[in-house]
């Protein structure tokens, strides 16, 4: 029976879908190859590809040099000229595998900009996924398709992928833990290099977890407390506001729980979603982070200047 190998956008499409996590045990170690491919264009249609599943037509597949393209109105060829890494696929159903999540963003890196790359590879690490719609969800998945300390050892290894020197850089500025798009944003807006277009404030923890003191916990109705961004040696917390976070109810707790924060010691900085598309506002709040964190917020030069409106543009529209 003849295979057929996902990739790229189609791959993204499929892993936004919010899969079984299952699929994501069942890598095939042993599958390092492109074997087996479709040579008609009637094979192709017994596949019974779903848009639902990949995406709309063309649907991208990975084929070894010189294969046969048949089929060609439904499928996008990328060719892939060398083994793949193990743990590059997934065996889905009939004949169908698609890639790992790692190996879709390295492809990815091939075609998009650094910040839109960066922001697929925090979501792949994070709790949530950006539906194919392009609908915004917060916190629908309850397991992470990726670890950033896990990728970047794997690309400095990896050889022979189209897209590798930008997901090298791209690894770089990873981090777990983000539960929403607009935690992504403020994330990278905040930490990447001015050379970026960020304010180059490090690397925080993105919800990482606080102990709540004995005494907060009953009335906190929790133990923990996971602020969206933490610099946690400076006793730094940055949190996103967005508009649940305007019910009555959400603000109460929300104010009880950066009470209790400030209680132990940390200064609490609050973004709505005015401060962050207002580039003056936004700065002048990134600055006052910086200070707090003991952080120099240097004269851009003109081509950082761009790399931040670029950035802005990029990240925000």
């Amino acid at each position: 029976m003849p295979n057929l190998y996902i990739s790229h956008d189609s791959a993204l499409h499929y892993w936004r879908s919010n899969p079984s996590r299952y699929v994501l045990e069942g890598l095939d170690q042993n599958i390092r190859a492109l074997r087996n491919l479709p040579e008609t264009a009637q094979q192709v249609s017994e596949f019974g590809l779903s848009e639902l599943e990949f995406g709309p037509d063309p649907i991208h597949v990975l084929v070894p040099p010189g294969a046969s393209r048949h089929g060609s109105q439904r499928l996008a060829f990328h060719t892939q000229g060398s083994k793949l890494p193990p743990h590059s696929l997934c065996p889905l159903h009939g004949g169908i595998h698609v890639v790992s999540p790692e190996i879709c963003l390295v492809q990815m890196c091939n075609t998009l900009s650094l910040a839109k790359a960066l922001e697929i590879g925090v979501e792949f690490c994070g709790t949530y996924a950006l539906r194919p719609s392009g609908i915004e969800e917060k916190g629908d998945r309850d397991y992470v398709l990726m670890d950033a300390e896990r990728f970047r050892r794997r690309v400095k290894g990896w050889s022979g992928l189209h897209g590798l020197v930008k997901a090298r850089v791209v690894a770089q500025y990873l981090k777990n833990g983000s539960a929403s798009p607009m935690e992504t944003k403020l994330y990278l807006l905040l930490c990447l290099p001015q050379k970026h277009g960020g304010y180059n404030l490090g690397q925080p923890e993105l919800n990482g977890e606080v102990d709540a003191p004995e005494e907060a916990k009953h009335i906190l109705r929790q133990d923990k407390i996971r602020p969206d961004e933490l610099w946690r040696d400076e006793h730094v917390v940055v949190e996103y506001d967005g508009e649940y976070h305007n019910d009555p109810q959400q603000a109460a707790r929300d104010e009880l729980r950066r009470s209790v924060l400030e209680s132990m010691g940390y200064t609490v900085f609050v973004f709505k979603k005015q401060h962050v598309y207002n580039p003056l506002v936004f700065a002048t709040m990134a600055e006052a982070v910086a200070a707090k964190l003991g952080k120099r917020v240097r004269p851009l030069t003109l081509k950082q200047e761009l790399a931040r409106e670029t950035l802005r543009k990029e990240l925000l529209g």
